[in-house]
Formats: C-alpha cells, structure tokens, sequence
C-alpha cells in the first residue's frame, strides 16, 4: 500500500510542489513461511525488527542479515521519530558487522552535493548542515530527526550523498515535462526516466484515486473536474517515475564512486514493493544484490512482497490542533481506534477537553479506520466552517467532543 505521508509530501510539490559488486546476487532466503505475520510477530516493542515472516530478528541477526546487500534501502515517514530511530539502528547494525557504507539521502537534492562533499571532508561539522544545507526551507521536516545519521556518518568516515532533485525543477517537470527545463536544469535530469511497471501504476493510479477527493476543482477552472483530475495523476506519476528514477542513477553512481554498499533513506512510497527505486536500480545495475526495509504500523499484515524486512513503529499523527494520535493500521478495511497520546498545553484540542488516553472511535459521526478519515473529516470541517466533531470512549464513556478549527479568511 502506497503510503499517505509520501503521497501527500508529492502532492504538495505538485500543487507548490560498479564497483563491490559480486558477478551474482547474493540476497538470502527471503520466502515467506507458512503463517500468520501478525501472530509471529506478537507483541513486539517498537523500533523491533522482523523478517518477511513476522518472525523477530534476535540483535545480532540484523548485521547478519544486512551484509551481503550491495543496496539497503530503508523506508520511513518523514515525521516519524520512531522510523529514523530505526534507519539509525540499521547504519548502526552495518557498521557492526564491520561494513562501512555510503549513505544516499532523498532529503537532500543533488544541487547540494557540494555542502555534503565539505561535510564528507571534514570541513563541516554535523551542526554546520542545516545553515549550510538551508534545510528548513528545502525539506521541512527536522533536521534533529536525521542528525544521529550524519553523526554516525561523522564519526566513521561515512560518505554521505544527495539522492534527489531540486524541488520545483521536479515540479515543472512532472506538470510540463522535461522539455521545460532550462539547458542547466536538463543537465541534473537523467539521459532517460525509467517508467514504473505495470504493477507500480496501477497501485499507484489506485492510490491516487482514493484520495483523489483531497484534491477539490478549482472555481472558476475552464478544464472539467476528469480533465483536471487526469491531468494531476499525470503530474503525478511522472514525478514519482522522476523522482524514483533520479534517486536510482545517484545510488548507482554514489556504488560505484565509494566501492561500498549504499544505505538509502527515503520515503515509503519509493521503497515499498521494491518498485520505486530498487527497481530502477535493478535496470541499471542487474547483478546487485538489494534489500528493502518497511515500517509495519502492527495491526493488519503486509502484504505480499511489500519489504524484505520490516521494523514495528506504530502509525503516528501529529495534529495541528494539538493532539498526537497513535493506532494500528488496518488499510482502511476495519474500524482502528486512534489513541491520543499526548495534548499540547493551551491548544485547541486541549479547549475542546481531549485529554491523553482518549480513544477515537469516530469522526463526524463516522467510524474511525484510518488517518485518512480523520484527515478528511477535518478537511470538510475547515471547507464548511464548523467543529471537528469527535467520539472519543474514556474509560466505560463515550463522550462527543467538538474541536473548533481556526477560522478560514
């Protein structure tokens, strides 16, 4: 399942916005055994690492494991302390098995390269990149979650290299294509993007679909709401097969320019079902030998060939009205409580009377089964002017709390 948080972080950017290389594969044996995933992998804790059969791997299976991979790469959702706590443990895993790889972040775009190459030098330190990378402005998402991975890169002479490009060159291009570049911008553009598979557009035209009610017709647009919508999911799949591409040619070149594996970060959506950017890697690089690695949210099981490995973090939601949310994921399919987890002092939901261990149960009347309802129920609520309207069950209570949202203009 493609996930929400790296479907929405695209969606904004398009509304803004071979050396070291055995002569075979050496992947393990990753098949599945006969089982439930979700009963193999019990009540683990978070931050715990399963095997593609739900099957937790005991502290010195991981750097096992991680060894004999040319690509490791580790999905996240960007926002998730847990899932970069997570990518850390895999660098530190690799490190104890004595590996020294190259590390290819998404979160950084190519144009960058050099503020990394001084910080691979050892002319910046771990606390120079956010001035030097304009991080804030240029990813958004804390620098503090990322800082134990260009710490352990620091401290063991790990090179660390820019996976992805600019942010408003990918935009023009998925909106106008490559020909509406500039000679300059062509040049950071790989010779030729690699389309997604059959399999990768349907599940992602699927996804798209889905949540294609998050993206409302424009008043007043000459373009009919199919015509505009078509036009979106073709903006749409051609960035991510950009991206995706993009993201591969730097990992092939970052292999062969250091001679170790590469670890690479990045967003769920391109590394789950290994066809986003393992799979251009597999074009261009056909002998490597790569492992992908997921969050699991607990509840109901990955589907088939979603990851090779997997790691328990539950699925997390920080709202702007005050309160962080926690629950399984069910894929939509069965009512999944959310479970609030901490209320911000003096916020609106702290107003409302949403207290810590409330469970929501429904939503605008509605029952509760993912993120994405609560996500679109807020989003009704802003458009209409009125109270979020929450069940929440207390304890033996079930209580409806209104939370006002802030006023549009």
């Amino acid at each position: 399942m493609f996930r929400l948080a790296g479907f929405l972080s695209l969606f904004v950017l398009l509304l803004a916005g071979c050396a070291g290389k055995s002569a075979t594969p050496r992947q393990q044996d990753m098949s599945a055994a006969p089982g439930d995933f979700a009963t193999r992998a019990g009540t683990v804790g978070q931050g715990v690492f399963l095997d593609r059969t739900g099957r937790p791997l005991a502290g010195i299976d991981l750097p096992r494991t991680l060894v004999p991979y040319d690509y490791i790469l580790v999905g996240e959702s960007h926002s998730s302390v847990c899932d970069h706590a997570a990518q850390a443990a895999v660098l530190a895993a690799l490190l104890d098995a004595g590996q020294r790889p190259a590390i290819g972040l998404e979160m950084v775009d190519v144009t960058r390269q050099e503020v990394l190459s001084a910080f691979n030098a050892g002319k910046l330190a771990v606390a120079d990149l956010p001035r030097a990378l304009d991080w804030e402005k240029n990813w958004g998402f804390s620098f503090s979650l990322y800082a134990p991975i260009f710490e352990l890169a620091a401290r063991h002479g790990l090179p660390v290299y820019a996976l992805n490009l600019p942010s408003e060159l990918a935009r023009r291009a998925g909106a106008s294509g490559v020909t509406a570049l500039t000679p300059s911008e062509s040049a950071l553009v790989p010779g030729a993007i690699l389309p997604a598979g059959e399999k990768a557009t349907s599940r992602l035209t699927a996804f798209f679909a889905e949540h294609a009610a998050m993206m409302p017709h424009r008043p007043g647009s000459e373009t009919s709401p199919n015509d505009a919508s078509l036009a979106r999911l073709r903006s749409f799949l051609a960035v991510q097969a950009l991206w995706d591409t993009q993201m591969a040619f730097a990992a092939v070149a970052a292999h062969a320019r250091s001679a170790r594996p590469v670890l690479i970060l990045a967003g769920g959506g391109h590394v789950e079902f290994g066809d986003g950017i393992a799979a251009r890697i597999r074009r261009l690089d056909p002998q490597a030998a790569i492992l992908t690695v997921m969050p699991w949210r607990g509840g109901l099981a990955p589907e088939p060939d979603e990851a090779d490995l997997f790691f328990y973090c539950p699925l997390v939601f920080q709202s702007r009205l005050g309160f962080s949310l926690e629950m399984s994921d069910t894929g939509g399919k069965a009512p999944a409580p959310a479970l609030v987890t901490d209320v911000a002092p003096g916020s609106r939901a702290e107003a409302a009377g949403v207290l810590p261990g409330d469970a929501i149960v429904a939503v605008a009347g509605r029952p509760v089964s993912s993120l994405l309802d609560l996500h679109k129920a807020a989003m009704d609520a802003g458009r209409e002017n009125t109270p979020l309207r929450l069940t929440v069950r207390r304890g033996g209570e079930t209580l409806d709390i209104s939370v006002e949202l802030p006023q549009r203009p």
